[in-house]
């Protein structure tokens, strides 16, 4: 089989499956980088992939120092997923990834709002105005829920349902899944939509965040949001963003009692792997965690 047909084919079967197109392009991109490697060393048909084919492409990638070395390490499983698709499709005899090593990738602790920067950030806004209310909350649904931020931009007010303190969210994939709201965020929602009502006036947005165009808020703007606050509230460290927040609710939740299971549900993780990377503490929140649950300073043992 040519290339072009076994892109076309695994493309097709990706869109099958309802994946982002935000997705989709990252295969497209990496599958024609891949491709025009391939093309350069004379092969033109995908049954004439070796493994030692896609070894040199790898180190290509790692040679020209203009990746890191998690987005290499994300071609390689863009790659393990196509030969998978094709072999298991029969379109090729035997899978040239089988033997193929991952790259190693440097371990990166998740960056998380401290005490003092949660603090700041909730503190920061006017709510007497509707963007500054509007914004707070945005800042409490992302604490309290630790959704994704295109996950709070496709709220709609449908998917609020505050009798029952439930969310519905709509993740990658389309994938449907209920998360609670706290006390906290209830009562700001509830202040939240009566300004968001007087604020539309006879206009109508189904969305719940809406811009100041009155329509649905875009991720720039959830980004020059971020960029505002950590500029005006001088906040240090590489990330300020809604994924900061999902870090920080994460791990919030585990040091605070809950688990791991319930965790993976609540953010939409399909892999539990994907959830256990919360579970890495720095030295303080051991020392916290080992105060509260060591068994022999939490029981009365007689001694």
């Amino acid at each position: 089989m040519d290339l072009r047909t076994a892109k076309r084919i695994f493309l097709t079967a990706k869109q099958a499956q309802n994946v982002t197109g935000r997705t989709l392009e990252t295969y497209v991109a990496d599958i024609d980088r891949f491709f025009g490697f391939v093309v350069s060393k004379n092969i033109f048909d995908v049954s004439e992939i070796t493994a030692e084919t896609i070894r040199e492409f790898l180190k290509v990638l790692k040679d020209s120092k203009k990746m890191r070395n998690i987005t290499i390490f994300k071609v390689y499983r863009e790659l393990k997923t196509l030969f998978l698709f094709l072999y298991r499709e029969d379109y090729i005899n035997s899978n040239p990834m089988k033997t193929i090593v991952p790259p190693r990738v440097e371990e990166k602790k998740m960056r998380t709002f401290t005490s003092r920067e949660i603090s700041k950030l909730l503190n920061s806004f006017n709510k007497e105005d509707f963007f500054g209310m509007r914004n707070y909350s945005i800042m409490c649904v992302f604490f309290s829920t630790g959704i994704r931020k295109t996950e709070l931009l496709n709220l709609k007010i449908a998917d609020l349902n505050i009798t029952n303190d439930l969310l519905r969210v709509f993740g990658k994939g389309n994938k449907e899944r209920f998360v609670p709201l706290g006390r906290t965020v209830r009562r700001t929602l509830i202040q939240y939509l009566r300004m968001r009502k007087e604020y539309l006036g006879d206009e109508s947005c189904k969305y719940l965040f809406p811009s100041r165009t009155k329509r649905r808020l875009t991720c720039s703007g959830i980004n020059m949001l971020f960029q505002k606050l950590k500029k005006e509230l001088q906040l240090t460290g590489e990330k300020v963003s809604s994924h900061t927040w999902r870090h920080t609710f994460a791990k919030n939740y585990l040091l605070n009692g809950g688990d791991v299971f319930s965790l993976q549900k609540i953010m939409g993780h399909s892999d539990l792997e994907t959830t256990r990377g919360y579970l890495n503490l720095n030295d303080e929140e051991m020392k916290l965690q080992h105060a509260r649950y060591n068994p022999l300073d939490n029981k009365d043992w007689l001694y």
